[in-house]
């Protein structure tokens, strides 16, 4: 017995869509054209004929098995910003399921990539991009692809995410699949909702990669060699594509294309907030913020250099290597925070640098913590002195960004006027 179904107007596989050009669907909106087919639909333009205005009519397939489109219309809904359709409403015409929505129009952000941007105008996009993020996980909804495949720019430079388009933006990039290092290796699933913002986190690197070279990391002819570079490789660095965009930008950009997910940001919003605070560095009216890292680890101590600038957009950051030098850079700039490694050794260890603040603690008033290794030796020492300390582990990174914030907070004190003596 032959199965006709698939001739009848609606099918995925039949050569007739369910309305044509001219058709009226719910008593207002007139079919238009064609905007584009997808694995759960087909998507027109219309007009409501009732406000005068485009519209983007999604009607579902006729086909067995298809979920619900209410689940699409609740996804664009739920998220209130530029980055998704707005929607108007629901029903069924002919026993067939659609959403009408907004009417997005723009030009691909990859397409605009052949001519490189500003600095200004790279992190206000960057922003952006990340802001609609921000708001896609506040309405519990993560976006998966994030490339200049699926990324719209619109009038007045509004930005439009693929999944939260209606389908008129495509929502995953030529190769149809999630890049994540962790989903490449086959350790997590693409779907797995506890993926998936760290999954996000890492798009957002890529693509910002991808606005500095014009092109996604690891891109290759090749797809299995560019599958390789996102499982094991390690990416491009920000800094060696665009020499013009703030240093500290380009450890972001790193810290985001980590291979695992527990080494990424904590969240859009965090980044965001850094991101942020790398904008309002220049012509900033903050008050400043001192910070002296004194740490003998060269690595480590440029890691937390670059992450307490990202925390706040007037901190002024100084590094130490030894306790001669932390003792000048003490008395002369008089900082608000120290950061010290608690493993220092050389002229001046750990404890007596505290000792050394606190007999200048009538001038200064600075804020001490200690970064140490996770042993209750070392935690029980500091506490004893009543320094507070931070563990060297997963969560050194928010412990320290947390700290500079709640410093800049403080209100500043009064700093002693410096005299001169002359002989």
């Amino acid at each position: 017995m032959v199965d006709v179904t698939e001739d009848l107007p609606g099918f995925r596989d039949s050569s007739t869509p369910i309305v044509v050009h001219g058709d009226l669907v719910g008593t207002c909106y007139a079919v238009r054209d064609e905007i584009t087919r997808t694995d759960d639909g087909i998507v027109f333009e219309a007009k409501d004929t009732l406000l005068d205005r485009l519209v983007a009519l999604k009607l579902a397939w006729r086909d067995p098995g298809h979920p619900s489109m209410i689940f699409e219309a609740r996804r664009c809904g739920a998220v209130r910003a530029e980055c998704a359709a707005a929607i108007y409403g629901m029903g069924t015409h002919q026993g067939v399921e659609y959403i009408v929505g907004e009417r997005i129009t723009g030009t691909l952000l990859g397409a605009l990539l052949a001519v490189p941007m500003s600095v200004e105008d790279y992190l206000a996009r960057l922003r952006g991009i990340t802001a609609a993020v921000v708001s896609a996980h506040e309405a519990g909804i993560a976006i998966g692809d994030i490339s200049g495949s699926t990324v719209l720019i619109g009038a007045g430079g509004r930005l439009v995410l693929g999944r939260l388009s209606l389908s008129q933006v495509p929502a995953f990039g030529p190769h149809g699949q999630i890049l994540a290092p962790e989903v490449v290796r086959g350790e997590v699933a693409p779907s797995n909702p506890a993926a998936a913002a760290m999954i996000d986190l890492y798009g957002l690197g890529c693509i910002a990669i991808e606005m500095a070279r014009g092109a996604p990391p690891f891109e290759n002819e090749d797809h299995e060699i560019e599958l390789k570079g996102h499982a094991h490789e390690p990416p491009p660095r920000l800094a060696d594509l665009r020499t013009d965009l703030p240093g500290d930008l380009s450890d972001l950009v790193e810290w985001l294309l980590s291979k695992h997910p527990s080494q990424r940001p904590p969240s859009a919003a965090e980044v965001l907030s850094q991101i942020d605070a790398i904008r309002d560095r220049v012509g900033t009216h903050s008050r400043t913020l001192r910070v002296l890292i004194i740490d003998d680890d060269t690595a480590r101590a440029r890691w937390l250099w670059s992450l307490a600038r990202r925390a706040h957009s007037a901190a002024h950051v100084e590094i130490a290597s030894e306790g001669t030098d932390a003792a000048h850079k003490l008395n002369r700039d008089h900082p608000d925070l120290v950061f010290i490694d608690g493993g220092l050794t050389g002229v001046m260890n750990a404890l007596e640098l505290i000792m050394y603040v606190r007999g200048l603690e009538i001038e200064q008033h600075a804020q001490l913590a200690v970064i140490g290794s996770n042993t209750s030796r070392d935690r029980t020492m500091f506490e004893n002195i009543n320094v507070p300390f931070i563990e060297d582990d997963e969560t050194l990174a928010a412990s320290v960004l947390a700290r500079v914030r709640s410093t800049a907070r403080t209100p500043p004190r009064r700093r002693k006027a410096r005299t001169t003596v002359s002989g």
